[in-house]
């Protein structure tokens, strides 16, 4: 919200003003706490000033950050191009060395998918058979240990995934 203070820092900082100051001292200190900020940003802005009149470009506040200064006031276009051009190339050519295992690892997740479904269907036919099997067999419990191995083999599946 403000400056990344979401809406409950704010209010507990606002709590915390008031119970320093009070309700009757708030508002002076609040005056006092914006004319520092504005005094902040003036210097800042007279010292950038500055920078750009001894550089003889114009600066500002965020080109201040090293790497953004390098880039726009030392190198030129072509330098920026001849040292980006060969981490382009480089980028390029691992993207297409690396497709066909992303292609490979795709049809692997595809297949295991398939397979992890038809697992799922044969667990569900297999307890159903087996329930019906296991008036033939004489008790239920010959018909579930059948069931949970599927089951187990399901879950792996889905840490592969």
């Amino acid at each position: 919200m403000f400056g990344g203070f979401g809406g409950t820092e704010f209010l507990v900082i606002i709590l915390i003003a008031i119970f320093l100051w009070g309700p009757d001292k708030l508002p002076k200190a609040l005056a006092n706490l914006r004319r520092f900020i504005s005094k902040a940003r003036n210097m800042a802005s007279n010292a950038a000033a500055d920078l750009s009149r001894e550089i003889g470009t114009d600066i500002r506040p965020e080109d201040l950050n090293p790497k953004t200064f390098v880039r726009k006031h030392i190198l030129t276009e072509e330098d920026q191009e001849m040292l980006t051009s060969p981490l382009k190339s480089t980028m390029r050519d691992l993207q297409d060395g690396t497709r066909p295992l992303k292609e490979g690892l795709t049809d692997a997740t595809r297949d295991i998918e398939s397979t992890r479904r038809e697992v799922n269907r044969g667990s569900l036919t297999r307890k159903t058979h087996g329930t019906n099997g296991s008036a033939v067999n004489g008790s239920d419990a010959a018909a579930e240990p059948a069931a949970e191995p599927a089951r187990d083999r399901a879950a792996s599946f889905d840490d592969v995934t």
